[in-house]
């Protein structure tokens, strides 16, 4: 997707799908397709991180998506970003903290761990 092309709509069908696909992937062992989507998905944070405005409006939209991968991937973006830090941060509990999302959780976990260790996170 060119950046001219980045509405907001695409940017959160963009989350969605690549959320879908990496949650997928993970359960699969499928970490060819996992790096390939997660490269896909942070030229999107770039993008976003030029756009700070754009990303503050178009982040929070993902919080409440039904897919773990989807959200903690926009919670984690906005911890990096330094912009709504308390939703992300509650996001990234609430998804460490349910038995349910297993991996999923434990990543959350070990995000939020950086995060109050590090006081930032990177995304490359």
């Amino acid at each position: 997707m060119k950046k001219e092309q980045w509405s907001k709509s695409n940017i959160l069908n963009q989350y969605i799908k690549s959320g879908d696909i990496m949650y997928k992937a993970t359960l699969e062992g499928d970490y060819k397709t996992n790096n390939k989507e997660s490269k896909i998905i942070t030229q999107v944070f770039k993008y976003l991180e030029e756009n700070l405005e754009f990303a503050t409006d178009t982040l929070p939209l993902l919080f409440d998506n039904e897919n773990v991968v989807t959200r903690t991937k926009a919670a984690a973006h906005c911890l990096a970003l330094r912009i709504h830090i308390n939703k992300a941060e509650k996001v990234l509990e609430d998804a460490a903290n349910d038995d349910k999302n297993e991996i999923f959780g434990f990543n959350a976990q070990m995000t939020l761990k950086v995060w109050h260790e590090q006081g930032f996170l990177k995304v490359y």
